[in-house]
């Protein structure tokens, strides 16, 4: 409910400067050193893989410190109706300023749970409870359950049921009775939150624990492969042209996705053949059809033997998802188009080498210009683009298939090179403009 605003945290080292802030988009998952920001008026809910249920009142900034949770086997089971976390987990939080309340599952004895204020913190085991900070004041209010308070002067005190503690800087904390009205606004902050999240199960969370779990980087041996980690996550797609209306688009699983466009060298060490006009090891491979790219695929899979792993084409909200790497502009790098897209003002008038220009904040490189990459869409309509999509797959058939990116032959202010611009072929079309790039998901 109203402003309400996502700082991501900083990307390793392709990341140039800090995040910007962006409107959160409902349905989300966001990870761990996410911050989160309410407007006057504004409030927002959160659902952690643990099954803690969290409400942030308005004018409060929460820093997601750290979220680590085990990975488990989701179910239909809904995740709202859980009394005890699924698997072990350690989560810290630190609230800047503001009101923060909490229901957290009971916790077993490997897992962790702090809330942290400028001035003081709380360790919890399984309660409802209320934290409001500001720069010198803090205070901890406990509907049900029991939470430890510790002050500025290192003091613990344990709060229980219908208890309160508030502390100022360099005042002890001090212990009285909540109000019969303060219970209540707790109670209804964690009902709202529970009726927020009634819809989502364990199968939900499950892909979401899995997927900010995983290593950054993958590497595909048997053919030379460095693959980059997408963890689940949403972001607007397309540009409100008439085939590409803007869309805010949900990804609940991580996938990984080539760092570069697939060479020829490691084209042929799969297909055992060349069909590119361009002749060189470290150039994308061309002339390939969408039924080639597909074969390449299932190929890859059978010989990189990963269990409960297989390669693919990304999906056309993938590869804008990756393309963009949390930018709204058109292009997802800034500077001059030259130095990260090969295009028709290059002057290279053909293909280059995978890795010649600068890759995106994610580490993507060629994601603008050099070939065309096939999608495994169908090419159709976008979704109403008033409604929420979660794991697009594009249409259920078509006659043509999506490629993206732009080519060495897109003009260097051609539509062709954005972020969301939308081509599309037939799938035996060839050219020696058309490559693809494969993704590595996991199998349902």
């Amino acid at each position: 409910k109203g402003k309400v605003e996502v700082i991501a945290q900083k990307r390793d080292r392709y990341s140039d400067k800090d995040p910007d802030p962006r409107e959160v988009i409902v349905g989300e998952s966001i990870g761990p050193g996410t911050t989160l920001t309410t407007g006057s008026g504004a409030e927002a809910d959160l659902l952690l893989t643990n099954g803690t249920l969290a409400h942030l009142g308005e004018n409060t900034k929460l820093v997601l410190t750290a979220l680590y949770q085990k990975s488990f086997k989701g179910t239909k089971q809904r995740a709202s109706e859980l009394n005890r976390e699924v698997s072990p987990s350690r989560t810290a939080l630190k609230l800047e300023e503001g009101n923060l309340v909490l229901e957290v599952r009971k916790l077993g004895k490997e897992s962790s749970f702090l809330v942290e204020t400028k001035i003081a913190q709380a360790g919890i085991r399984g309660t409802q409870f209320k934290v409001s900070a500001s720069a010198d004041s803090a205070e901890l209010a406990v509907l049900e359950g029991r939470v430890d308070f510790l002050d500025e002067k290192q003091i613990a005190i344990p709060v229980e049921t219908a208890k309160k503690a508030g502390t100022r800087k360099g005042m002890p904390a001090m212990l009285e009775d909540m109000s019969t009205s303060e219970q209540a606004k707790v109670k209804q902050a964690v009902e709202q939150v529970k009726g927020a999240s009634a819809s989502i199960d364990l199968k939900r969370l499950a892909n979401a624990a899995h997927g900010y779990s995983q290593n950054n980087t993958y590497f595909a041996k048997s053919v030379e492969m460095e693959l980059i980690w997408c963890p689940p996550g949403s972001f607007v797609m397309g540009n409100n042209r008439e085939d590409s209306p803007a869309h805010s688009v949900v990804l609940s699983k991580g996938f990984y996705l080539s760092k570069y466009e697939v060479t020829q060298k490691q084209y042929e060490m799969v297909m055992k053949n060349n069909p590119s006009e361009f002749k060189g090891e470290k150039l994308p491979v061309e002339m390939v059809s969408w039924r080639d790219a597909v074969s390449f695929c299932d190929s890859l899979t059978k010989k990189e033997r990963k269990q409960g792993w297989e390669f693919s084409l990304p999906t056309e909200a993938q590869w804008e998802y990756a393309c963009r790497a949390s930018m709204r502009t058109r292009y997802s790098i800034k500077g001059a188009i030259t130095d990260f897209a090969n295009c028709e003002a290059s002057g290279f008038n053909k293909t280059i080498e995978a890795g010649t220009l600068l890759p995106n904040k994610w580490g993507f490189h060629d994601m603008h210009g050099n070939v065309w990459e096939w999608c495994y869409d169908w090419h159709g309509p976008y979704p109403n683009s008033k409604e929420l999509t979660f794991d697009p797959l594009g249409s259920n058939n078509g006659r043509r298939r999506v490629a993206r990116g732009g080519s060495f032959k897109s003009l260097e202010n051609s539509v062709h090179l954005s972020s969301a611009y939308r081509s599309s072929n037939f799938e035996g079309y060839k050219s020696n403009s058309t490559g693809f790039r494969v993704t590595l998901k996991h199998m349902d």
